[in-house]
């Protein structure tokens, strides 16, 4: 299914000819498809969807560019831009050899892959993000300036109690000290994510 999105995309890569990042690109989108702020009730679903769209057109718009016109269209997670001439990047390439790119490309180009996604899907990827971003060891190095035991790393409602106790003696209006303060902080905000 060809992406209703891509005619207006390619007139807003054309405004930005130094490129335009994921997040502008969306911003301008909203103002000529009210119908991107309907896409779900749920925030975390709607962005998902939102984002796919953008995906799905934008490699839609890589592969008949290069195909019809040998003009490449480079998508990287902080840029998007038209690159004029013969030049083609391996980015661009719709037959390129890295996989990454090919199996992002296969991803957003099955229609499927939106459809089934659901609420909980988007919540257990987010959860699987936030897990990835602390190492096991930076969790138990958390539990340690927080003065609790490893048996506690998935205790959610154990490490806000410890840290609300904590924080309030090491609170810098409390007489406490900042750094202190900021380290716990940072060892409970560690610990939360892998709640999410």
């Amino acid at each position: 299914m060809r992406n209703p999105l891509i005619p207006d995309i390619l007139a807003i890569l054309k405004e930005h000819s130094q490129g335009i990042s994921e997040f502008d690109l969306l911003k301008a989108l909203k103002v000529r498809h009210a119908m991107l702020n309907q896409l779900a009730e749920d925030d975390n679903l709607l962005l998902f969807r939102q984002h796919f769209l953008i995906m799905n057109a934008l490699y839609q718009l890589q592969t008949s560019l290069w195909q019809e016109e040998q003009l490449a269209l480079e998508i990287s997670g902080t840029r998007i831009s038209l690159v004029y001439g013969k030049h083609q990047s391996s980015s661009s390439n719709t037959n390129v050899s890295d996989s990454a790119d090919a199996k992002l490309a296969a991803y957003y180009s099955d229609w499927d892959e939106y459809v089934k996604t659901d609420k909980e899907d988007v919540e257990q990827l987010l959860q699987s993000f936030y897990q990835g971003i602390a190492s096991v060891d930076e969790r138990k190095d958390a539990l340690k300036v927080l003065a609790l035991h490893s048996d506690f790393m998935n205790d959610k409602e154990a490490i806000k109690r410890q840290y609300r106790k904590l924080a309030r003696d090491a609170h810098p209006d409390h007489g406490g000290d900042p750094e202190r303060f900021i380290s716990l902080r940072q060892a409970y905000e560690c610990l939360m994510h892998t709640f999410v």
